[in-house]
């Protein structure tokens, strides 16, 4: 019966020296011992075995969505876990609904099983805010398009200040956050994140357009990740992010493909309050950051239009095709629908081959 139970979990751990004990199966205990009062009265004999002996207990029951009972009222912590299906895909998550003594962060998180064991992630927009906010710099921060530079008071977005690239595939969105990243410097270093192209197939093609790709990578100013696509978290893709530009140590950050963080079973809930979140994050580290952006892949992916989420962006460039390319003239440009410092008189930029490099001051 239940007093042999515990009997035998005492002696266990008296014999063991054991700092923890794990009950598995609860439910089918509960079943077994029939009426609920003998399942409190197994609940508090364990929970007070645990508090006499100075050890942790952990109760494992597959009690679903049941109601919060009488005996889980004895226990200090409750923690819930979920494998949320949604079509196709699968998101493990967890809640802790109660944690005497503690103070946690209410509502769900998702966690993931790996070879070390589990690892969890905190919901990035529901975390308190600890940092001191910060004011965005009057400092330039040169996007590499020279024409755009020379408008802008600042010689370029201010520091700290997030931009989104918007334009239909194939307009030149990557080609204008790759001539930002090639303006990086040891002492203004970027990391560049994508999800569609290798390192070396950016490198090849900006090459093409005479950005210096490769000697911004030999020479440790420019840092390319290639992140392909997988069934992760939205969490675990936001907290990771966070972790490298803090670990490279960047000022700069490009994020080629918001498409691909989008693509993740929570953001169509939950997108707009992560993204402001994010940036936020970026700006307290004092961050310059270029997100490219497909409105017509976004809404594959996740659903959703754009016109939500570029509300928390400083900075808004749209990539264009001109109807100069009729004439054999390269038709890219750039036109910007907000920017800080930028004079009004000028809005729209073009891509040729030579607009790219340093301006001069």
């Amino acid at each position: 019966g239940q007093r042999a139970v515990i009997d035998l979990v005492r002696g266990e751990l008296g014999r063991h020296q054991a700092a923890l004990f794990v009950v598995d199966g609860l439910v089918l205990e509960n079943q077994e011992l029939g009426p609920d009062e003998r399942v409190r009265q197994f609940v508090h004999g364990l929970q007070s075995l645990a508090s006499a002996m100075g050890c942790t207990g952990l109760l494992l029951t597959s009690g679903g969505n049941r109601s919060l009972n009488a005996e889980q009222t004895m226990v200090d912590g409750i923690f819930t876990f979920e494998d949320f299906v949604f079509q196709w895909r699968a998101e493990r998550r967890i809640q802790i609904r109660k944690f005497r003594g503690s103070a946690v962060e209410r509502g769900k998180h998702t966690f993931c099983i790996t070879d070390n064991g589990l690892k969890f992630f905190p919901r990035l927009e529901g975390l308190p805010w600890t940092r001191p906010d910060v004011e965005i710099s009057e400092t330039g921060v040169p996007t590499g398009v020279m024409a755009l530079d020379q408008a802008s008071r600042h010689g370029g977005f201010l520091q700290g200040s997030s931009t989104v690239v918007m334009g239909k595939s194939g307009a030149g969105k990557t080609l204008l956050a790759l001539a930002f990243a090639t303006q990086a410097t040891l002492d203004d270093r970027c990391l560049l994140l994508t999800s569609a192209s290798s390192p070396s197939g950016l490198a090849a093609f900006g090459a093409e357009f005479g950005l210096p790709v490769q000697a911004a990578l030999h020479s440790g100013a420019l840092e390319m990740r290639w992140e392909p696509q997988e069934d992760e978290s939205m969490d675990e893709i936001g907290h990771r992010l966070l972790r490298l530009v803090d670990e490279y140590g960047s000022r700069r950050l490009v994020i080629d493909g918001m498409a691909s963080l989008a693509d993740t079973v929570a953001f169509p809930e939950r997108g707009y309050r992560f993204i402001g979140r994010l940036l936020r994050e970026f700006k307290a580290r004092g961050i310059t950051s270029v997100f490219t952006l497909d409105p017509a892949a976004l809404g594959s992916a996740a659903r959703t239009s754009a016109e939500g989420l570029i509300a928390w962006f400083d900075n808004v460039l749209e990539v264009t095709d001109s109807a100069d390319a009729a004439h054999g003239q390269d038709g890219r440009g750039v036109l910007v629908g907000k920017m800080g410092g930028v004079r009004t008189t000028r809005t729209r930029f073009r891509l040729g081959p030579d607009a790219f490099g340093r301006a001069r001051s």
